[in-house]
């Protein structure tokens, strides 16, 4: 029996509005050789119902329906390792994927021998502005493979990657439970520990906003930047690729740390600007001394924090203009 050649993993969760365009656009794919392993994270809406109609007219599909939630991070581990396929996709519920992915990340792949291969995205809100926004020239067309520097600068998101699934396990591959921002840590690990990564410079994953979704919100969860990031510095230190990494892992996680304080509610501010001061060191200081990579409110709040008056004087005036800004486009 020939080995099945790509597995896909859908995660869903109380998204009955949109699984149905999830699923088909996976369904109608030009490449078949696909199993489809959906779980359902124990929805409490007809996302599970609307599922089981699927399954019964598609023996494609593998469906777990999870009697509690627990999580995209476990749903995407326990996917691995169901998984069939020489390929695997991480795919999400709400979500749309361009007909053609399929065939052409493969293809990619079996041409290159690709760990990897990376495509680009398109973010929209209703599904008539998905035609005109994928023909937007992508991002990828002036990226070079070889530059993990710029890969590690692209979003962390799972759902713009193939992955050869043997490699994934060989590494040990494992989505943080319980965080949100699961993909970041993963990034990190796939960029800068795989040999071979591939590029399809088109849009072919289409994004869909949600106000309602989890990295919208901006409660304790926030927090979870601040986790992660402490999860990718022990990955990097325990495979040797921190000095060799250092300078991109402190300009994405001090401009994580001022997006955390700056976007979370007053309540949860205190808790927020401890468990900075907690990871903010000397060697931290020194970067922002060294360097423009970070944005310039970023250097403006670490250094106030740490007590430079002048800083702090540049923090203020910066949230002021801000105001000010939003107050005048708001009212254009």
């Amino acid at each position: 029996m020939n080995k099945i050649k790509l597995s896909v993993t859908l995660a869903a969760f109380n998204v009955q509005d949109f699984i149905q365009e999830s699923i088909g656009s996976i369904l109608n794919q030009t490449f078949k050789d696909f199993e489809l392993i959906c779980i359902d994270d124990a929805s409490d809406d007809l996302t599970s119902q609307v599922l089981k109609e699927y399954a019964e007219d598609d023996n494609r599909i593998k469906l777990i329906l999870k009697k509690e939630n627990q999580g995209l991070a476990v749903a995407r581990n326990e996917s691995l390792e169901l998984a069939t396929g020489k390929y695997i996709l991480f795919l999400d519920g709400d979500d749309i994927y361009d007909n053609t992915l399929f065939e052409k990340a493969v293809h990619l792949a079996e041409r290159e021998r690709s760990d990897m291969v990376l495509w680009d995205y398109v973010t929209f809100y209703k599904k008539e502005e998905i035609f005109n926004l994928k023909t937007i020239p992508s991002d990828l067309l002036k990226l070079d493979a070889s530059n993990k520097v710029a890969l590690l600068n692209r979003p962390a998101f799972t759902w713009v990657k193939l992955l050869r699934t043997e490699k994934l396990r060989e590494l040990k591959i494992d989505f943080p439970k319980g965080l949100t921002r699961q993909d970041i840590p993963v990034h990190w690990r796939l960029i800068t520990e795989l040999e071979k990564i591939s590029i399809l410079p088109e849009r072919l994953s289409f994004y869909r906003q949600q106000p309602g979704a989890t990295t919208a919100k901006k409660d304790s969860k926030l927090f979870d930047l601040v986790y992660i990031m402490d999860i990718v510095e022990g990955k990097l230190k325990d495979q040797g690729n921190f000095s060799k990494y250092k300078r991109e892992f402190y300009t994405q996680q001090l401009n994580f740390f001022h997006g955390m304080f700056d976007n979370i509610k007053d309540d949860y501010k205190q808790k927020a600007l401890v468990l900075i001061k907690e990871r903010l060191s000397t060697d931290h200081l020194k970067f922002l001394k060294s360097t423009k990579l970070v944005r310039p409110q970023t250097k403006y709040f670490l250094e106030s924090i740490s007590g430079k008056p002048f800083a702090s004087l540049q923090y203020a005036s910066w949230k002021f203009a801000r105001k000010i800004y939003r107050t005048i486009n708001s009212n254009l």
